[in-house]
């Protein structure tokens, strides 16, 4: 019972499957990758309970049945070590790689027990852009919370809202900073807002940045969600993360008592400076006064900073504490070659957002001034 296959393209595609395996668990076969073909087609199966991943590839010179279930981590670091064009893979009693002057000999595991995964879903359905969906995950997923405990898991996930006015908004926050992505997708076929986990969400990532499928179906059930690559013979599904997202349209402020406009890549350095000077605290105080802005940040252990900075200025002048850090994040996700930000109060939010594009958003909270 065995196969013949491209040892490079076995090996992407189980590469590609690396964020759906469970790296953490008392489960073995949630390590594994299911192998397993039908009228010689090659399927491959990971899943953590959380994310689904299926890849199908024809392959040649099938001899008889074949289903197994395989360590992924191992199985992926052979194939990548293998120099042979093709590899062979057999089954008896244990699964046996074979290609050019190599032979590997790994202990397989029971197919009937890997979770049972269903990917013929039917529900709504909408049609995306590769390219912008891409566009917006990166806009937004640096300020997903890491900490993945429970009582968190709705601020380590990705809010995909899909809003009756005919808009698609990814959300993000860590409670201490917010971002926002938009575009329009119109109002037919509108889905329900869900949560996406994080680690789905890098899963998803890793897919669209090699997938050659233009327009990716998106597929709502229930609790789960399907995307499906058509190109690419490939398909995702997620169980949706089921706790409630913050309601982040009223944190975004609505009137300003500043506006600032200012070259991004000018200050971006700047905030790449405060930042290392700024310690644990992650502290820089702006003193913003007639168009200038004085930025000052210090540590103990590490010295002091002061810069300043023309700018085009609206409003009061302010004395305002930020983390340099979250500034420098936010602004390097900002393409436009200048940036506004709108203070609403010493200790309301701040809007970070390109010049002239509405498209995306970022919001971070001032720090009290020591």
């Amino acid at each position: 019972m065995g196969f013949q296959i491209n040892t490079k393209t076995l090996r992407d595609a189980v590469e590609l499957a690396n964020n759906a395996v469970s790296r953490k668990t008392t489960n073995p076969i949630l390590s594994g990758v299911k192998l397993y073909i039908e009228d010689n087609v090659l399927h491959i199966y990971t899943t953590d309970l959380q994310t689904g991943f299926h890849k199908w590839l024809k392959v040649e010179d099938v001899d008889g049945p074949f289903s197994t279930v395989v360590e992924q981590k191992v199985f992926l670091e052979i194939l990548s070590s293998l120099s042979s064009e093709t590899v062979r893979i057999d089954l008896d009693g244990v699964v046996k790689l074979s290609g050019g002057n190599s032979n590997f000999k790994l202990p397989m595991m029971d197919p009937e027990e890997f979770p049972a995964l269903t990917f013929d879903v039917s529900g709504n359905a909408i049609l995306l852009d590769k390219n912008i969906i891409s566009t917006m995950i990166d806009k937004v997923l640096f300020c997903v919370l890491k900490d993945s405990s429970p009582l968190s898991r709705n601020l380590n996930s990705v809010y995909w809202d899909f809003r009756r006015s005919g808009f698609l908004n990814l959300v993000t926050s860590d409670s201490f900073r917010l971002a926002l992505s938009e575009i329009e997708v119109g109002e037919e076929n509108l889905l329900s807002p869900f949560l996406l986990s994080l680690r789905s969400m890098e899963e998803l990532r890793l897919i669209l940045s090699s997938s050659k499928t233009e327009k990716i179906e998106i597929i709502q059930s229930g609790s789960q969600v399907l995307f499906n690559f058509e190109d690419d013979d490939l398909q995702l599904i997620f169980n949706t993360v089921e706790a409630e997202f913050p309601d982040y349209l009223s944190i975004i402020p609505q009137s300003f008592i500043t506006k600032i406009k200012a070259r991004t890549s000018d200050f971006l350095y700047i905030m790449k400076r405060m930042s290392i000077v700024s310690g644990k605290e992650e502290y820089t105080l702006m003193n913003i006064k007639d168009g200038l802005i004085v930025c000052y940040a210090s540590s103990p252990d590490i010295g002091e900073a002061k810069e300043e900075i023309k700018v085009e200025q609206e409003g009061e002048n302010i004395e305002i504490a930020y983390s340099p850090r979250f500034f420098r994040e936010a602004l390097e996700k900002i393409e436009t070659v200048e940036f506004e930000f709108n203070i609403s109060g010493e200790e309301l939010p701040t809007i970070l957002k390109p010049l002239e594009d509405n498209s995306y958003m970022y919001i971070i909270m001032p720090k009290r001034k020591a």
